[in-house]
């Protein structure tokens, strides 16, 4: 096989990356002088234990799609476990795979602390991990990766459903089911003022009701009581955020002391941005750009850090989203950039980061529970970087699972839809396609 036939594979399978963002990944597959790919088998938001359940299951194909990016893309091929999950260490271990051994920390997970920490490479301000001859992608990227190199779409997306649910789980899921399904195959919900979580809760998307659609990108469906300190930052307006910030913030410099980013080198001090956005004659070109280099990984806030309950974090996603829709490129100088001497000493543990929380009584690893089998489903239109796929079906159309639904606009970056169900097709609108199966 070559590299050109891989990529293709994997954008006709519209595989993406399974958690973040959601980048298609064969356009990361396009970059060259790759040398090194890291797996990221860190799963280091409290609560989460998807990619486990694939690497303890799964691990023998795992590693052998593996080695197979590792031939064609001639590259090496590192996963990055926490010694702490002793059973997917060893499942990955005696299938023959590379590991490199993580702390048990958060966030391990973010990519480029991950490649520090695999690699001793730095990342530059404002850069990628391709910049410095690397790739990182999660568990269950690779698991889509080898059913691309079967010929097989992504139409499901491995789900844990936890929290206060009677009857904690992971399911298979058909993407585009709604989460309030999901929530009542767990058992239903255990208390009485419910929130939402799409993911983990220290990065997830919070909601206040469960009408949310499983995507490609889905890990979780938490559920919290709705006065949860977790709650209660994630939904407080940012107007209010800043109004606080001007009055309470005493430039402490707690955020910036624990933040992951600033920790490895960058020069990235929420504190100063919480002064600037407070105070107009403070907002110099150089402190409002460094927002862009945060990871939003939400130590910074009240949640952990902030001696105020503030939280830098919210902040800082106001001023990215404010500098991509007017289309400002922030430019970092290049450096050297060495990880701070004090960075081991302030490392902040998962256990310590979930007990804070009060998330410890949710925390056991839920079982696996097989095929989730959905009766409809609504399958957005963008569940990846870049802009909504184009619907290539219409009202009525008998489709089965893995056809193709929705294609990438002409020229632009995106990924393909394919349908997760067999039936028909009952809706389409600018946001979604809904399948009746």
């Amino acid at each position: 096989m070559t590299k050109d036939e891989l990529v293709d594979l994997i954008r006709d399978a519209g595989v993406v990356g399974a958690g973040g963002a959601g980048f298609p990944t064969h356009v990361k597959l396009q970059a060259r002088d790759i040398d090194t790919y890291v797996i990221n088998g860190a799963e280091c938001e409290p609560l989460l234990y998807v990619d486990q359940t694939l690497m303890q299951n799964w691990a023998s194909f795992l590693i052998s799609t593996s080695e197979t990016l590792s031939s064609v893309l001639r590259c090496k091929v590192l996963f990055g476990i926490k010694h702490k999950h002793v059973e997917s260490l060893n499942a990955i271990r005696q299938v023959g795979g590379n590991v490199c051994v993580l702390g048990d920390y958060y966030p391990a997970g973010d990519e480029l602390i991950l490649l520090q920490e695999c690699t001793g490479r730095i990342v530059p301000e404002g850069g990628l991990p391709l910049h410095v001859g690397a790739i990182v992608n999660n568990i269950e990227t690779l698991y889509n990766i080898g059913r691309a190199l079967e010929g097989k779409p992504v139409t499901h997306s491995f789900v844990q459903v936890g929290g206060a649910v009677k009857a904690p789980g992971i399911w298979s899921v058909p993407v585009g089911v709604e989460a309030s399904e999901m929530i009542q195959a767990a058992g239903g919900i255990s208390v009485n003022d419910p929130i939402f979580i799409d993911g983990g809760p220290m990065m997830g998307q919070y909601h206040r009701d469960a009408n949310f659609p499983i995507s490609k990108m889905t890990k979780a469906v938490l559920v919290l009581p709705s006065n949860s300190v977790l709650a209660r930052y994630e939904n407080m307006p940012v107007s209010v955020m800043l109004r606080q910030a001007r009055v309470a913030c005493c430039q402490c410099n707690e955020c910036t002391l624990v933040c992951s980013r600033y920790l490895i080198g960058y020069d990235l001090r929420p504190h100063k941005i919480m002064q600037a956005m407070a105070y107009k004659f403070m907002r110099l070109p150089d402190i409002v750009q460094s927002a862009m280099l945060c990871s939003e990984c939400n130590l910074c806030s009240g949640l952990y850090a902030c001696p105020m309950h503030l939280s830098p974090r919210r902040v800082n996603q106001v001023i990215k989203d404010i500098m991509i829709k007017q289309g400002i490129k922030p430019q970092f100088n290049k450096k050297e950039i060495p990880p701070r001497p004090e960075r081991p000493f302030r490392l902040v543990p998962t256990t310590r980061l979930t007990y804070r929380l009060g998330l410890s009584v949710y925390d056991p690893h839920p079982p696996f529970n097989g095929d989730f089998v959905a009766q409809k489903v609504r399958i957005p239109l963008k569940q990846h970087a870049g802009a909504p796929s184009d619907p290539i079906v219409s009202i009525g159309d008998q489709i089965h699972e893995g056809d193709l639904i929705a294609d990438v606009p002409e020229g632009a970056l995106g990924a393909r839809i394919h349908a997760s169900v067999s039936g028909f097709v009952e809706e389409i609108t600018s946001e979604y396609i809904a399948i009746r199966a």
